[in-house]
């Protein structure tokens, strides 16, 4: 039996102590952790397998460039591979478990400083560690009016790893790693490439313009295991003038109306008169969104409304829209501008909505929204504020099991409605209720459904995991791919994607990392 947490597949106990204590050579013995203590918050999952099977051998912590490129060495050296993280949050996604067990967690929440903001370009240049909050605190520290994008989960998370993942956040900067600009990365044989103008000594315009000479590399390093990221760049929004931001949710009562919801918003989406990435919400997602424990563990939950394990029932749904006073479908979206600019949008805007459904559309701005929590949390988001609030839908089932199924769709209306039903239709038939929003972006919905299981209760767990193959099957044959996943399906959801993307995937693979030492299984990337 090993003295260690786990083994990496392929590695001798002999030799991997012999990696440890050169890694401890170089870092000392804090920064290279064995012990299970330091370990545990590396190997709990939230998606529905064993955390055996994602159990850490290992956690580093570095906190320079020169520290990565000599783990890099001793990693080659003896192949003990790296799974490298950032905040480790990911939450629906894997959390910060490697994707398959014995991998060393290279944590670089050490590695968090900001590096420059540029309040006249509206840039920022940053370490790994440095979270969306962190950021915030700088520019509200030197009173910039920029803001930055953030996704749901924002005050906790980083703006490298949420972009190297390819995440989404809700303002007109929603797509993360369409806004960033420029790498610093280590490759795996300890080489360090800055991309775009960062190659060119002394740039001026790294982070000014997202194209260099030659090819275009940014890409290989997002959702891949091809170099660890140090530091990247990300373009900021300008704070909009006094009055000139007016967020508003539109609540609508029937599910059927979501294809004509979508044939409304696309035309001002597309014209920018609604300029951010915008959300529509499900009636489940935004009661979940609502569910507030105290220190006691006690709130509202899915219990409230229904003590039975099965799928709830339509009458129980209706029950949960009236008391929540929600909509089936809850459209949250913002206008951008000066107060005259805005004022013109939401006429054309809000026009547009009363057109098309008269008084079955209820319209709320901040005037009407009062103490609405849900309106508020949105209401920053879409602001580049933080919030932490959104978490406690994690609470609305409970048993701690979540998973996100995030299918993309063509921003049209009968493709949006077919994606529910194919969803609710599989969800159901495993008993699991149908929670999700769309992301709308510049032409695409980000589907993204969150399963949410009792990880306690071992059949419930094995449900869940049928139900999310299911998913991934079904949306596959009928022309729907994902575009992120959890560890315990990267393998599955890279078949999804065809043979000839695989191969490419697996030569820069071989080219760039022939030992196989970062993060192997990564996006159903390895050689092993």
């Amino acid at each position: 039996m090993s003295s260690f947490n786990a083994l990496p597949k392929g590695v001798t106990e002999a030799d991997f102590t012999k990696a440890i204590k050169e890694y401890r050579a170089l870092m000392g013995e804090d920064r290279v952790r064995t012990d299970s203590a330091s370990l545990q918050s590396y190997s709990k999952i939230m998606c529905p397998v064993s955390e055996e099977l994602h159990k850490p051998s290992a956690a580093m912590y570095p906190k320079t460039v020169k520290e990565i490129q000599a783990i890099v060495g001793i990693a080659n050296k003896y192949k003990t591979p790296l799974w490298t993280i950032s905040t480790g949050k990911n939450f629906g996604y894997g959390s910060a478990a490697p994707a398959t067990r014995g991998q060393i967690v290279l944590d670089l929440k050490t590695m968090d400083k900001i590096i420059h903001v540029d309040e006249e370009l509206g840039y920022c240049l940053v370490e790994p560690g440095v979270t969306y909050y962190d950021i915030q605190k700088y520019i509200k520290k030197h009173k910039m009016n920029l803001m930055i994008s953030v996704p749901s989960p924002s005050a906790i998370v980083g703006p490298v790893g949420n972009s190297l993942d390819r995440g989404a956040g809700y303002t007109p900067y929603g797509d993360h790693f369409l806004f960033s600009c420029g790498m610093e990365v280590v490759l795996a044989n300890g080489d360090v490439v800055r991309t775009g103008m960062g190659g060119v000594p002394n740039s001026t315009s790294w982070q000014a313009t997202k194209w260099g000479s030659g090819p275009y590399v940014d890409g290989i390093f997002t959702q891949s295991n091809y170099g660890i990221v140090t530091k990247m760049g990300f373009w900021l929004m300008k704070t909009p003038p006094p009055g000139g931001y007016l967020p508003f949710l539109m609540k609508f009562p029937k599910v059927e109306m979501l294809p004509d919801i979508i044939k409304t918003i696309m035309p001002l989406r597309l014209s920018q008169l609604i300029p951010n990435a915008c959300v529509v919400v499900n009636s489940l997602l935004e009661a979940a969104c609502l569910c507030n424990y105290d220190e006691n563990g006690k709130g509202m939950s899915r219990d409230t409304f229904y003590k039975g394990k099965g799928v709830l029932p339509p009458h129980v749904i209706q029950q949960i829209i009236e008391k929540c006073n929600i909509g089936a479908w809850s459209f949250y979206a913002a206008i951008y501008g000066t107060p005259e600019q805005v004022a013109l949008a939401w006429k054309y805007v809000s026009g547009s909505f009363k057109a098309k459904f008269g008084n079955q559309v209820e319209i709320i701005t901040e005037k009407e929204a009062k103490d609405d929590t849900n309106f508020e949390f949105r209401r920053q988001m879409m602001m580049g504020g933080s919030s932490l609030q959104e978490f406690t839908y994690y609470n609305w089932r409970g048993g701690g099991g979540s998973v996100w199924f995030a299918p993309v769709a063509a921003a049209r209306p009968s493709e949006s409605y077919k994606q529910v039903k194919i969803a609710t239709d599989v969800l159901n038939k495993h008993g699991f209720d149908y929670l999700a929003e769309y992301i709308i972006g510049w032409r695409e919905m980000h589907h993204i459904i969150d399963l949410l299981y009792d990880r306690t209760q071992p059949e419930e767990t094995a449900r869940a995991y049928k139900c999310y193959d299911e998913l991934l099957k079904v949306f596959a044959k009928n022309g729907y791919g994902i575009y992120r996943t959890n560890p315990a399906f990267m393998e599955k959801a890279a078949d999804t994607f065809g043979p000839e993307m695989r191969k490419i995937h697996h030569n820069l693979k071989k080219a760039l990392d022939p030992n196989n030492i970062l993060a192997p299984g990564k996006s159903g990337i390895s050689l092993g």
